[in-house]
């Protein structure tokens, strides 16, 4: 049994990586931030309407996320789907819906390849350290919807060790019938869905492949033998927005069931566990009393003990520990990005490596 720190210390991660055998691994977004430190924008929907980005939203389409009283897109865009099917089967003119639908979709896919990092920036060292580390664990679950996680499982062509339940129908479909892990095999859950994932006009669940990481460039385009997938992306909203959008999933929701159903001691990388995240506190406490080590970073004791005491408060186990991320793999300054690429100083400002 680890012995809990005090609260506002931190623990090197070489005092704890043998405490335990850590089987599960949730990754944030601050496994992205220490790769690319402007994944630490504030939301999608925000970069979509900065002033001066004339690529992103328009005033009429942030009145149809007004309507809706939402900055979710994938929200959005599965309303207005159902326009197009409810105008369609009324025999009515589905078109004007359609018409938003691609103009929303391409918002979206502009103002991801604006934030996102290109793949040929990512050094090798990166990708094929998390790919590494990621062997070690029963099971990876990520909260991240880039694409840092992917193009690492993917790195060298050697995917066969890990598992993302993606094989049914000859088209990369998800199938809830047909989604046990293979032997052998490390599952990889997208808590909140990612960048290559879409759910179709079907309302089955699929995984786009691309070779040479041009994922990104096709990404939030029209797919020609489905117009109108979306991209499942649960990007914003309170954690019951969230879990809301994660039970109308099938895939979501099978993610969210191996969260609960993981009972091994718990590793947590670059997730802050706020407030947003109380979905995912609830699944932790699924098995309540094993340990858990959370990663931070040190940003001055009492910001520490705040957080600190309210992540204990809500966990339902007495062994939680909390460790430096910069001493951790993963957080590691030798996995960032060398981007030439210049931002205006004003907007983009890197964000803390804990964040979620």
């Amino acid at each position: 049994m680890i012995a809990p720190p005090a609260l506002g210390t931190l623990q090197v991660w070489s005092e704890i990586v043998h405490e335990e055998k850590w089987a599960i691994l949730l990754l944030g977004n601050g496994l992205s931030m220490n790769v690319y430190p402007y994944f630490g924008y504030t939301s999608l929907y925000t970069e979509a309407h900065e002033p001066g980005f004339v690529e992103g939203l328009t005033q009429q389409e942030q009145a149809i996320f007004d309507t809706f009283g939402t900055t979710n897109f994938e929200l959005v865009l599965a309303k207005l789907r159902d326009g197009i099917m409810l105008a369609e089967g009324m025999g009515l003119d589905p078109n004007p819906y359609r018409e938003r639908f691609l103009q929303v979709q391409a918002a979206l896919g502009r103002t991801v390849r604006r934030v996102h990092v290109p793949w040929p920036e990512v050094p090798d060292v990166a990708l094929s350290t998390i790919k590494a580390y990621l062997k070690d664990f029963d099971g990876v679950f990520s909260t991240s919807y880039d694409l840092l996680l992917y193009w690492a499982i993917v790195h060298e062509d050697d995917y066969q060790c890990f598992c993302d339940f993606f094989w049914a129908n000859g088209r990369y479909e998800f199938d809830p019938k047909d989604c046990v892990a293979r032997q052998d095999q490390i599952p990889v859950y997208y808590m909140h869905g990612a960048l290559h994932l879409v759910v179709d006009g079907s309302g089955a669940t699929r995984k786009l492949v691309k070779e040479d990481g041009r994922l990104l460039d096709q990404f939030g385009k029209a797919t020609e033998d489905d117009p109108s997938a979306r991209p499942l992306l649960i990007t914003e909203g309170s954690h019951k927005d969230k879990l809301r959008a994660i039970e109308e999933n099938d895939y979501l929701a099978h993610a969210y069931k191996s969260l609960k159903e993981a009972s091994g001691p718990l590793l947590v990388f670059g997730n802050a566990l706020g407030e947003q995240d109380q979905h995912l506190i609830e699944a932790i406490n699924a098995y309540p009393g094993r340990p858990v080590a959370i990663s931070m970073v040190d940003e001055g004791v009492e910001q520490l003990r705040n957080k600190q005491a309210r992540i204990r408060g809500s966990l339902r186990t007495d062994e939680v520990t909390f460790y430096d991320a910069a001493t951790h793999p993963l957080g590691s300054s030798n996995l960032r990005a060398r981007t030439a690429r210049e931002r205006d100083s004003n907007r983009w400002r890197p964000s803390r490596l804990a964040s979620s």
